[in-house]
Order: C-alpha cells, then structure tokens, then sequence
C-alpha cells in the first residue's frame, strides 16, 4: 500500500485561536495545510426557536446574547424591526443615545478584535492595555443603566434611561483618554516589524471572494468593497453627521486589524459630534417606558397591561431590518401570520456565519502558524455563528 504524504488535524474545538467553539478539520502536509474543512454547531443553544415562543420585549434580553461583544448594536437591530412594524418614532434624543452607545460598543468590540489578534500570535501586552479600557466602557454602561455587558437598554420608542450630565463627562473622559490606547496599538503592532511579517500578505480576501461569499463588515471593506449599513440605511443618527466608511485595499490580516484602528478613531469622532448635537427633551417616545407612572390612575392599569401581554404585531408582519456590527450586517427577519404578541417565525442573520464558510478558501496552502493569525484577523464570535 502507498503511504499518503498528509494527515488529518483537528484544530478546535477548543483551541483558544477559535476564539468560541469551532472545530478545524486541516489536511496537512508537513506543516502546511492542504484544506480545511470548518465544523460549526458546538454552541448551538436554539435562540431562533426559542423567541418565538417569547414576548416581543421579552426577547430583548436573548438578542444581547448572540454577538456578545456588541450587545447593544444587535439590540438595535431588533428594536428597528418593532418600530417599523408598530410604526412608532423614536424620540430624536433617544436616536442620538442609541447611536453613542451603539459606537461605545464598536470600539469595546474593536479593542477585543485588536487584543485577540495580537495575543494569537504571541503579543500579551495590548490585550491587557484593551481590557482596561474596555471597563472604563462597561463602567459607563453601568452607570447609566446598571449593567455593564448585557444591557437590554433599547426599547421600542427609545432607550430606558436618560444620560445625566454626570454620564456625558463620563463618556467625554473616555474618549478624551483613548489616544494612550491607541498609540500603543500603533506602536506594539502596525508599526510593529514582527506583527507586519506574521500578517502582510497573510489571509488575502480578493474582491470577487469578497463579493460571492457574502461577508460584510471589516472583512469586506478591507478589501476595497465601500458597504456599510450606517450610510445605507441611515438608521441612528449617523445621516445627520458627516460619515462615510472607511476601505481599504489589500485585503490581508494587516488591513483588516488596521481598519479596526482607523474605526475606533471614527467612532470618538462620531461620539463627539452625537454629544455636541445631542437634543434635549423625552428619551422615549413610547410613554409606557418613562418611569414617571401616576399610581391610582387608569394609566397605571394600562401600564401594567402593556408589559404583561407586550405590543402586538399586524397579522402578515414580514420584516427585516439590519445593524452593522463590528463584524458586518446583522439582520433581523421577522413574520407574524396573524395579529400576535410573539412571532411565528424569526430569523437572525449572521455576520460571522459568512465569515467561517469563507475559512476553506483563506485556510489552504498556508503554514500552520498562519491559522491562527487568520483567524484572529477574522474576529468573528461563535456565539453569533451558532445562534
């Protein structure tokens, strides 16, 4: 019998470069890979299933657990989905909070991606300085709604809670302090000779690739491709601020880890400009989520209505919606067959999913120490996969 000159690798499911649950089957031959095959469904926990079984604002708390390192921007996400359906305005204040929070939680879901990608290939130091900052945002969110990583904050209408003074001189403290962060990010890995070796000409996504596999986000944009929901939907406030999406065009693990650093600084810009032209006025346009509830009155029963059945939803309610998070578009579909409180069928779409099924075409003919940087480059999250 001929001896074969491969082997087959298991690479994951646990391995800490999956970053979640992921399992690697590689061909090797020597130390480079002939092919990999990607096996998700570790993680699976039936959240599709399991909402439709739910009160609308019941499945708020569900949806902060799929992408769980941008929570909020997920939310979103959903919370459009209802107000497009039961044709309810936010109020204008609650649309400028949303969308600082929404960028709070790029840059906290950023700082992960540049941490992780760098502690993959052997660098300790900037994924530590990453989770310092990324308490002084957890702080900020706990400060204003009490939690400080599954929020449920947004709500049809609105936010829950207003920002204080004290909370905006909080955000304003962060962002004014981020520039440290970011020039060590600068100085221990762009600019970095070791880190430009491992990650130039590494992982290269070409634009058709781009294009036919569906990916969206950083992915997409760092291989040229000019797409992001927040220009072209024009959800949050980002139409009344000067935006547009930054790309760039190699399309490697460097300029995927690059563009992160170049959306955090976007994101302090868009913060900034959100909190000089914050409005003032009601937080939610929906008046069951204001907390002032006079006792006693016929109010307080409809009140209390409102959150034991929850909004109702027009009989053939067919929508989508759609967010972008740190890792591209997050959709949200949604179906009712008749008028109901609860969905009969809804479905997320998933950037990370896209992402994985492209791992066959980035995982061949690359050295074995090549997976891990890819992978890191990729940031994807598991828990959003295998929803």
């Amino acid at each position: 019998m001929e001896r074969s000159n491969t082997y087959i690798l298991n690479f994951g499911p646990h391995h800490p470069s999956t970053h979640g649950v992921l399992r690697l089957i590689l061909q090797m031959a020597g130390e480079k890979v002939i092919s990999c095959h990607p096996e998700i469904g570790y993680l699976h926990r039936g959240v599709e299933k399991l909402c439709e079984d739910k009160k609308f604002l019941s499945i708020i708390p569900y949806i902060d657990r799929l992408d769980y390192l941008a929570p909020l921007i997920c939310e979103h996400a959903y919370i459009l989905a209802l107000e497009k359906s039961l044709q309810i305005i936010p109020a204008e204040r609650a649309v400028f909070i949303r969308t600082i929070f929404d960028e709070l939680t790029r840059i906290s879901s950023h700082i992960m991606g540049i941490g992780s990608a760098t502690y993959d290939i052997g660098c300790l130091s900037l994924f530590l300085y990453g989770f310092e900052e990324r308490e002084k945002i957890q702080d900020i969110f706990s400060a204003v709604t009490g939690a400080r990583m599954h929020l449920s904050y947004y709500v049809p209408g609105g936010v829950l809670y207003d920002l204080t003074n004290d909370n905006i001189q909080q955000i304003q403290n962060f962002i004014a302090n981020l520039y440290f962060y970011l020039n060590a990010v600068k100085k221990l890995a762009l600019d970095n000779r070791i880190f430009i070796k491992r990650n130039k000409d590494i992982g290269v996504i070409y634009q058709d690739q781009a294009m036919k596999s569906g990916i969206s986000g950083i992915s997409l944009r760092a291989s040229g491709i000019n797409y992001d929901v927040r220009e072209t939907t024009n959800y949050g406030a980002y139409h009344l601020i000067k935006f547009s999406p930054i790309t760039l065009e190699e399309g490697d693990n460097y300029a995927r880890n690059k563009l992160r650093y170049l959306e955090i600084q976007q994101s302090i810009s868009i913060i900034k400009e959100c909190l000089r032209l914050l409005p003032m006025g009601e937080y939610c346009s929906c008046r069951y989520f204001l907390n002032s509830v006079p006792l006693g009155t016929l109010f307080e029963i409809l009140h209390s209505e409102f959150f034991t059945s929850g909004p109702s939803l027009p009989k053939n309610s067919k929508i989508y919606s759609a967010t972008e998070s740190p890792r591209g578009e997050f959709g949200v579909h949604i179906l009712t067959i008749e008028p109901a409180t609860n969905p009969y069928r809804i479905h997320f779409k998933s950037p990370s999913f896209n992402i994985i099924q492209l791992l066959k075409l980035l995982l061949k003919n690359v050295n074995l120490p090549d997976v891990t940087a890819i992978l890191g480059s990729l940031d994807f999250i598991m828990g959003d996969c295998d929803r």
